[in-house]
Parts: C-alpha cells; sequence; structure tokens
C-alpha cells in the first residue's frame, strides 16, 4: 500500500481522505467545467451552449417558442393555463434566477411570457390524445420496418452535425451507425413534451431538504467530475492515447476530481476509513465509464474536450479489443438517450456508483446500502417532480438499469488493464487501481 493510502488510513472522521490533497487541489485555477467549455468554431455547438431565458439555466432547446431549461419548460405547462391568478408577495419584480425560481412563482410566470413563451402551444387533451395515437402509430411502423423514427418536431438547426471535413478527430453521422450503434430498442424513447401532464398534482415538490442536497451534489460535481482538463492541455491530442498505458495514466486528472467530488461529500465523510478507501477505488473505472458518456456527442460518435473532438475509434485501436469497444460506445449511446445533458442526472448516477453496498472489501454493507437507499429515493423523488408521477417510472427503472450494466462494461474493462506494464504506470494510477 502507497504512503498517501497509508497516511489516509491513520486519519480519521471527515479528514480521511486530506492526505489527497495534492491530487484534489492541483489544477483548480485551470478547471473548467462542462458548462464552461469555449467550442472551437468548427465544432458542433453543444446543447451546453444555451441558457434558460426564465432563470439562465442550462437549456437543451427551444420549448413552448422560447429557449428554456427543462424546469421552466415544465413550470410554464403547469401554470400557464391556471385560471387562478398569481400574486406576487413582493413588489412584482423578483430576480428570477436558478437559486430563487421557485421563490416567486408570479414574477416566474410573467418572465416566461415576457421572453416568447405562448400558453396556445400548450395541447389540450384531446390534442394530447390525437399526438399520443400517432405517437403509437409510428411505433407500430417503426417496428415493422426496424428503422428509427424520426421525431416530428421542429429542427433545431443549432443541434444539427456540421459536415466539415476538415476536422480530423470527428467521425460522420454515418459513422456513427456502424456495428457499435444500439438498435431502436436500446435507445430510450421520451415522452413527448404534448403528453406530459398539465395538472401541478401530477408531479411532486421536493422537500427544501431535497432541493439542498440535489443543488449540493450537482454543483460537486460540476466542479469536479464533470470538469473536463485544461483547454490547450496536450494529453487531450489523439497521439496521446496510443497505448493502454496512456489511458491509463491520462485519466489521473478524473481520479483527481472523483476524490475532490467524494470529500466534499458529508455522507462520504462519515463512513469508516476502510470503507472509504474500498468504496473509491471500486468507483474508479465506472466513474471513467460515465465521464466517457457525459463527454460523448452522439451525433459525430466522439468524445468533447476543449480543444475539440477525440474520435471513439481511439478506443479500439489502442485496445484492440473490438467487443469491448463495441459495448462501451452502445453504453455510452444508450445511457445519453436518457440522461441527454442534464448534471443534476449525472450527479446523482456518479452518487449511486460511489456508495455501492456490493463493491469488493466493503465493511459496513449496511451503511452504505442505507446511503445508497437515500440517494435513490432523491433520483426518484428528482424524476417525478421533472416527469411526473405516471412517467417517472420510466425514467427511473431505465436508469437503474444501467447503473446495473455499468459494472459489466467496467469488468471487462479491468481485464484489459491487468495487461499493462505496471513500469508504464504512475503510482497513483497503479495503487488505486489495484495494478502493482
Amino acid at each position: 500500500m502507497s504512503d498517501d493510502l497509508q497516511l489516509m488510513m491513520s486519519e480519521s472522521g471527515s479528514e480521511s481522505l486530506d492526505t489527497f490533497q495534492d491530487l484534489g487541489e492541483s489544477d483548480d485555477c485551470h478547471d473548467m467545467s462542462m458548462d464552461e467549455h469555449e467550442h472551437p468554431r468548427k465544432r458542433l455547438k453543444s446543447k451546453d451552449d444555451k441558457l434558460c431565458g426564465v432563470c439562465g439555466d442550462r437549456a437543451l432547446g427551444y420549448n413552448f417558442n422560447a429557449i428554456t431549461c427543462e424546469s421552466c419548460k415544465a413550470f410554464f405547462r403547469r401554470n400557464a393555463l391556471k385560471k387562478k391568478k398569481m400574486k406576487c408577495l413582493f413588489r412584482g419584480n423578483c430576480i428570477i434566477d436558478v437559486r430563487t425560481r421557485r421563490f416567486c412563482p408570479c414574477c416566474r410566470l410573467q418572465k416566461c411570457l415576457d421572453i416568447g413563451m405562448k400558453e396556445n402551444m400548450i395541447l389540450g387533451e384531446h390534442e394530447k390524445r390525437l399526438r399520443m395515437a400517432k405517437v403509437t402509430e409510428n411505433r407500430m411502423k417503426r417496428e415493422e420496418r426496424g428503422k428509427v423514427m424520426i421525431k416530428e418536431e421542429p429542427l433545431d438547426y443549432d443541434m444539427q452535425p456540421m459536415a466539415d471535413s476538415s476536422n480530423a478527430c470527428s467521425s460522420s453521422v454515418m459513422d456513427s451507425q456502424s456495428s457499435n450503434a444500439p438498435s431502436p430498442a436500446d435507445l430510450f424513447e421520451h415522452i413527448p413534451e404534448s403528453m406530459m401532464p398539465t395538472d401541478p398534482t401530477s408531479y411532486r415538490q421536493l422537500t427544501p431538504e431535497e432541493h439542498e442536497l440535489l443543488e449540493e451534489i450537482t454543483i460537486a460535481y460540476r466542479e469536479t467530475v464533470g470538469s473536463s482538463l485544461p483547454k490547450n492541455d496536450p494529453k487531450q491530442d489523439e497521439s496521446h492515447f496510443n497505448t493502454v498505458s496512456s489511458w491509463v495514466n491520462n485519466s489521473e486528472f478524473a481520479v483527481r476530481r472523483l476524490i475532490k467530488f467524494v470529500k466534499k461529500m458529508a455522507d462520504f465523510c462519515r463512513i469508516n476509513q476502510e470503507d472509504q478507501i474500498a468504496s473509491l477505488k471500486s468507483s474508479v473505472v465506472n466513474t471513467l465509464l460515465l465521464r466517457s458518456v457525459a463527454f460523448y456527442i452522439v451525433e459525430r460518435d466522439s468524445w468533447m474536450t476543449p480543444n475539440g473532438e477525440i474520435s471513439t475509434k481511439v478506443l479500439k485501436t489502442t485496445t484492440r479489443h473490438g467487443d469491448l469497444y463495441d459495448s462501451h460506445i452502445k453504453y455510452c449511446r444508450s445511457l445519453k438517450s436518457i440522461v441527454n445533458n442534464n448534471t443534476k442526472l449525472f450527479a446523482l448516477i456518479q452518487t449511486l456508483i460511489i456508495f455501492n453496498p456490493d463493491a469488493q472489501n466493503i465493511r459496513a454493507r449496511d451503511e452504505m446500502s442505507n446511503v445508497q437507499d437515500k440517494y435513490l429515493i432523491l433520483l426518484k423523488h428528482y424524476l417525478e417532480h421533472e416527469y411526473s408521477f405516471e412517467f417517472a417510472k420510466n425514467y427511473f427503472v431505465a436508469i437503474l438499469g444501467k447503473i446495473y450494466e455499468i459494472k459489466k462494461i467496467s469488468d471487462n474493462h479491468a481485464k484489459v488493464l491487468l495487461q499493462v506494464d505496471p513500469a508504464e504506470i504512475e503510482p497513483i494510477m497503479l495503487e488505486i487501481l489495484n495494478l502493482k
């Protein structure tokens, strides 16, 4: 065992990871989260580039004629057609941002209208039934023909793949539909906006404690595991991913960020030192897989970096394991089809991966399971808040299935890691991946 881990086990309480201070604190001034990338002009414009016109949170596209986040979209759908008028408890000019958007529904709704959201675009019950019939008909046609149904909605031109042959690391859309592409059954089918309930009672209201906890882990995720390498870092070039050993060593940045992430979590600091180490070690490969999903661009079958894109083909070329590559990229595509770029969901999945009672060398499994249950409930409640009681179960089951599946894929990656030459691996990676 390394000196770092020996010292870590000799500490106590919330300070048990402080011996990783040199890993957790470096590169802060260069830290760049997924929300803060400055994308090159020749790259596909990411969904992360859009901001909600109501609260300023990350937006995925147009909702009811305006660019908004998922939260403000759901808020407008539930409240815009209410006959009872809302009243502001203050002066009618409340500031609406990510932290204050739930404080004054009246001013939030008014801001929705001010940016151009249209009430007449909310479908009534009859229109929703017609839309559902159309969706069902299309699904049946898709199953008969074995083709992916094209969603009949206005195109967001910012999200279209750019045909740019000068970007050597980018793959075309046709490339992404190779043998590694999952079948339509593997891709998650989101509930159409027109089918979502309009009754506010169909959605769970998160408690203040749940809001606070969710916000804490989301911010911690964005600042740590969800952050990318510093811009212009030479390690992001494809030439630095030419061997399995280089993949392992380049993953040290993610390990540093994982350590910072767990140190920010009060629940992690409360568990005993041995289980902290066991949990950290067992979640490293899973964390690397989850990061690969977070930075994956489905349309171009590549991974996003601040300096451009890296084709996923380098994984196949480096490992020389076609089956491993196929299962990895299929997993990226399928999980990304569920989560999209929802940082809250990535943060919750990351947390559930860490508090795994089934991980190797965990001693207090009951305690670890209880902590995991806490975040499972938070995930379920968040999905009920966003997608209604009726449809949340579809998302919940799909996400839990992907959390279970990630272990199988990480086990396959672990077998490849056993082939590396320990002399070529950085000490911290040797220790945390048990490669000595």
